[in-house]
């Protein structure tokens, strides 16, 4: 869903319902708004009745991981990801 302060995309991967992506226009940053962004997509999986719902971001998005975490979010896991050329 989008808005004049950012959007975010609901979705669903191979293994769960996710929020796939949170995005605060930069000039509306460090205010509160990805509050109300990222409860509008978990609103509208929830509508579906779904078991959970999962979400991710880097270690280094502290603003981001402390938004999940305020909703109820549980930190569950953590991934590395390595490339090799």
């Amino acid at each position: 869903m989008a808005s004049q302060r950012g959007f975010d995309v609901p979705a669903r991967n191979d293994y769960n319902p996710i929020i796939a992506y949170i995005a605060v226009l930069p000039s509306h940053r460090g205010n509160g708004y990805i509050d109300d962004i990222r409860a509008d997509g978990t609103r509208i999986l929830a509508q579906q009745h779904l078991p959970r719902i999962r979400a991710s971001t880097d270690l280094g998005n502290i603003p981001m991981a402390n938004a999940f975490r305020a909703a109820g979010y549980i930190n569950f896991g953590r991934a590395i990801n390595m490339t090799w050329s």
